[in-house]
């Protein structure tokens, strides 16, 4: 009997969110196995008939290049093995094997790393595989052909029309030159890109990266007059959330009514929202205490999400229009809100160790934090005492 393969969403296996997992079934003599391929999505952006994630979903050109390889790997392993098909386990084995020409880079720098161990700082090493963690919900795979000029300009754009700053990224580049020097070494990549692209060491501030609390005042104003509609005022609603909050995009989409804490302190009725940063697992816990902020959290059920979300490049194309219409001469990604909160809360005075928390940084998540209870209620007085915007 000639093997099979089919790909599946697997309804046993959801995510708090919703997500379910993809997988591949293998059928052969009447057995069966699914095999994980990373991969969560929603169900509404499953094409079982054309057997690709719809463009709904803001990873779908990545997922879609990673089934179409796995696809078109498990035919020619059915179609090799044509009369007589492999077993489950060697079906398996020779799915995901690797060759010098099919071997991933992020696999192969994460081995390297180990051994980097012993003569680079432990801080260095984190920033690492901070890079590449980053990169991988960028690019899920990443092979050393793809290594060229032409990648490392997409990376670049990426980045900055993620949002981040240009200091931020070369730091990113200055990383990524070193872990490609690696593999050169190792004479898996025979020239470095970044031989042609210059990575700048100083880049000078701007005033137009964060809003000021008047500007933020002014568009809050803005979004409780309704002059905006359906998706501006959505975006708007989430950005100034992020401006109060310092709440990350990716956690937009994560966050539900049950992750809110209720306290009284001070006889000031206060929420905590607490949950895990979705880019490096760190806890983060935000304090929400102003009336503005609790009218821009609603309410709602446990199991609903809080927030609905455009994917990026709408968000800050509306951004960049509300910004133009309500005179704010500056340039403003989704990203600029954690830079905005971060510096306004300098300005404050709050405490570093509680805006890191807040903001889900590891300087602010030390592990020492045992007594859970009473650093909740000392971070929400910190912002009653300081900043209750």
């Amino acid at each position: 009997m000639r093997a099979t393969v089919k790909f599946q969403l697997r309804q046993f296996y959801v995510s708090k969110d919703g997500k379910q997992s993809l997988a591949l079934r293998y059928l052969v003599n009447r057995k069966s196995t699914y095999i994980g391929l990373g991969i969560s999505i929603y169900p509404k952006h499953w094409d079982k008939n054309a057997l690709m994630v719809r463009k709904g979903n803001p990873l779908s050109y990545q997922f879609n290049k990673i089934i179409r390889e796995v696809h078109q790997r498990a035919t020619s392993l059915i179609m090799d093995n044509y009369n007589n098909p492999l077993p489950i386990p060697k079906f398996r084995e020779l799915l995901f094997e690797k060759t010098e020409n099919h071997t991933d880079f992020y696999d192969f720098i994460t081995q390297e790393l180990e051994f980097l161990k012993t003569d680079r700082r432990e801080g260095t090493i984190k920033n690492y595989k901070k890079l590449i963690n980053t990169m991988k919900v960028w690019k899920p795979t990443l092979s050393f052909s793809e290594i060229t000029l032409d990648f490392i300009q997409a990376f670049h754009r990426h980045e900055v029309e993620s949002g981040n700053m240009l200091s931020t990224v070369y730091k990113k580049h200055a990383n990524f030159k070193f872990l490609i020097g690696v593999a050169i070494d190792k004479e898996l990549i025979s020239k470095n890109p970044y031989d042609k692209f210059e990575i700048k060491k100083k880049i000078k501030a701007k005033n137009n990266d964060v809003l000021t609390e008047e500007e933020i005042e002014k568009l809050y104003k803005v979004y409780e007059s309704n002059t905006y509609t359906k998706g501006k005022q959505t975006v708007l609603r989430n950005f100034l959330f992020a401006c109060y909050t310092g709440l990350s995009y990716a956690e937009y989409n994560v966050v539900t009514y049950a992750d809110i804490k209720r306290y009284t302190i001070d006889k000031h009725e206060c929420f905590l929202l607490c949950n895990e940063r979705y880019k490096n697992n760190m806890p983060y816990q935000i304090p929400i205490v102003s009336d503005k902020v609790k009218a821009l959290l609603g309410s709602g059920k446990n199991f609903q999400k809080i927030f609905s979300m455009l994917s990026n490049q709408p968000t800050n194309r509306y951004l960049k229009k509300i910004m133009q219409e309500q005179g704010i001469n500056k340039h403003m990604t989704f990203h600029r809100a954690r830079h905005s909160f971060k510096t306004i809360t300098a300005q404050r005075g709050i405490l570093e160790k509680f805006a890191e928390r807040m903001m889900g940084h590891t300087e602010g998540n030390d592990i020492k934090d045992i007594y859970t209870h009473l650093q909740d209620e000392d971070l929400i007085r910190e912002i009653l005492t300081k900043w209750i915007a």
